[in-house]
């Protein structure tokens, strides 16, 4: 999941004070929106406080295919929404959950197959209990069996190939149609100046990932997060650029001896609300950490 400190959006705001965060409770409600780009479909689906949407995730529609399905609070909405067009097949770009959570629902309803990589299956079978703001923002998943992604899916009009992209999730592939030169890119992008990660995340496997991505020199890139890229090199390019002049001025400042929360303070600024809800798990810090490490430095606190 992404990405650079949008509200949460699971049920109720959250208040900050004195470095600490309250939830205050509030019901929320599903949201979907759809959008035409040519024959591909976006759907943007989100929880809502107050009919805002406060955490959205895209899937897209393309030949009878739906790449990605969103989370689990928003299944019933994209069942409703399919209704009239069901798809003929599901593809997963990895497994988390905000991608990955309609599965079962689209399975029980259409009698459809769904297809990820090699690497998630295991894990969508018997999907692990989620951390509290994960289960707050999207929803539990549960637990389903599907069946892995070859190399080449042929949808009778176009073409995908799986091209693996770890680094956000060991098992992210993108999906990439080049005759098109279209690239379905699940969380790979999100945006140009990502700054928080997970503790999990392999920021510099993840820049390879987009070197990867970028040989293919994509014409449009379709992102869970930013949406449609019509840019899509420029972005990408933007994203490593950022990333790597962010881990030359940290690693400079780590060389002088300076402690990595102030590295953190000093690039970055202070941590927002999804750090302290998240227990750190989702950070600025483990940004900076990963940056500067390599796998390899010892971790300065």
């Amino acid at each position: 999941m992404p990405v650079t400190g949008s509200p949460p959006a699971g049920g109720g705001r959250l208040h900050e004070r004195d470095g600490r965060a309250t939830l205050v409770a509030r019901s929320p409600a599903p949201m979907l929106r759809a959008s035409g780009h040519g024959p591909i479909t976006r759907i943007r689906l989100a929880r809502t406080v107050a009919g805002r949407a406060l955490y959205s995730v895209c899937a897209y529609l393309v030949d009878g295919v739906l790449i990605d399905n969103g989370p689990p609070a928003t299944a019933r909405e994209l069942v409703a929404w399919l209704r009239p067009r069901p798809p003929r097949l599901v593809l997963n770009t990895h497994y988390h959950e905000d991608h990955t959570g309609g599965n079962g629902a689209l399975q029980r309803a259409f009698g459809v197959r769904v297809l990820a990589p090699a690497a998630s299956i295991a894990r969508l079978a018997a999907f692990y209990r989620l951390p509290f703001y994960r289960a707050l923002v999207w929803g539990q998943p549960t637990d389903v069996a599907v069946e892995p992604l070859p190399p080449v899916v042929d949808t009778g009009r176009y073409r995908f190939e799986v091209v693996p992209t770890p680094g956000h999730a060991p098992d992210h592939v993108c999906l990439f149609e080049p005759e098109q030169g279209w690239v379905f890119s699940g969380d790979l992008f999100i945006h140009e100046r990502v700054t928080y990660t997970r503790e999990v995340e392999d920021v510099w496997q993840h820049i390879a990932s987009l070197r990867r991505v970028l040989a293919l020199q994509p014409r449009l890139l379709l992102c869970s997060h930013a949406g449609v890229v019509h840019d899509p090199q420029g972005a990408i390019r933007s994203k490593i650029a950022f990333w790597e002049g962010l881990a030359e001025r940290a690693r400079t400042l780590y060389e002088q001896g300076v402690p990595l929360g102030a590295i953190r303070s000093r690039l970055l600024g202070r941590e927002g609300w999804m750090t302290y809800i998240s227990r750190g798990d989702f950070s600025k810090k483990n940004m900076i950490r990963a940056l500067i490490k390599r796998q390899a430095m010892v971790d300065r606190r």
